[in-house]
């Protein structure tokens, strides 16, 4: 699911359970985040990923909401090499 800035703003007194700072090609960061159990992806009006230029720009954004826990998702080298087998390992989390 996703939920766009404006949604979000109606949010202010409820907790976040968890933000996810999600790397894409280490260069741009898109957030999800948990709400009552239910993750969603942070999007603008036109219903596309909100891109973040750093860690620092995303906890910018959420500095007055109640936050739990936040990680970075750093993106591993094997998922961009086409044909590699699904390694299964998890997904590495740092906290932030």
């Amino acid at each position: 699911m996703h939920m766009d800035t404006g949604e979000l703003k109606k949010h202010k007194h409820d907790t976040i359970s968890l933000l996810e700072i999600v790397s894409m090609e280490g260069r741009y960061y898109m957030v999800r985040f948990y709400l009552e159990g239910q993750g969603y992806v942070l999007t603008d009006p036109y219903d596309k990923p909100v891109m973040f230029t750093g860690a620092c720009a995303v906890r910018e954004h959420f500095h007055e909401y109640e936050v739990e826990r936040t990680e970075v998702i750093p993106p591993t080298g094997t998922d961009e090499m086409i044909g590699m087998p699904d390694s299964g390992s998890e997904t590495m989390r740092v906290p932030l």
